[in-house]
């Protein structure tokens, strides 16, 4: 995650940067051909991007990474003809990169905001019987069921774990 969030930064600060440069529009005709796959390809992203899995957007945030890196190869050994086009496809890429991020965050903000509702109603549930929480908890750890009910939860906290895991990857 703290990957994920570094790249995240790294590519906002570099398309503000990006965005503060003037490029001389081009009409989309006189677009090379690959510039114009590329839209195509990005306006493809932008649809599955809003109902991808969690493996699915870290398979196209790795391939927007790799497809930045050699972008700014090209542009760093390109002629000064073939900037401009490049800096414009690196900007639309980057661009992309900085939505998805940004709606990865604000949807990751939506569920824990879920959560904390969840929690806050929990709360207030046991706070309504806290005497026969207290009771209810004394009697099982004299009986023992406290221990079975603790390596249930590491169980399950387990088997969590590892299906979270799963859908990363």
């Amino acid at each position: 995650m703290k990957k994920f969030m570094c790249v995240l930064v790294a590519l906002c600060l570099c398309g503000a940067a990006f965005a503060g440069e003037k490029t001389s529009p081009r009409p989309e005709e006189k677009q090379a051909p690959a510039a114009q796959e590329q839209k195509k390809a990005d306006k493809k992203q932008n649809q599955t991007a809003k109902k991808a899995t969690p493996a699915e957007q870290k398979k196209a945030f790795e391939a927007r990474r790799k497809q930045i890196k050699k972008l700014v190869k090209k542009y760093r050994k390109a002629s000064e003809e073939e900037k401009p086009a490049i800096k414009e496809q690196l900007s639309q890429i980057v661009s992309e990169s900085v939505d998805a991020g940004l709606a990865y965050v604000k949807a990751r903000i939506a569920a824990e905001r879920a959560n904390l509702d969840n929690w806050e109603n929990k709360l207030q549930e046991d706070e309504k019987n806290l005497a026969q929480i207290k009771a209810k908890r004394v009697e099982d750890l004299l009986s023992g069921e406290a221990k079975r009910k603790h390596k249930a939860a590491q169980k399950a906290w387990k088997k969590q774990m590892k299906e979270a895991e799963k859908q990363l990857n």
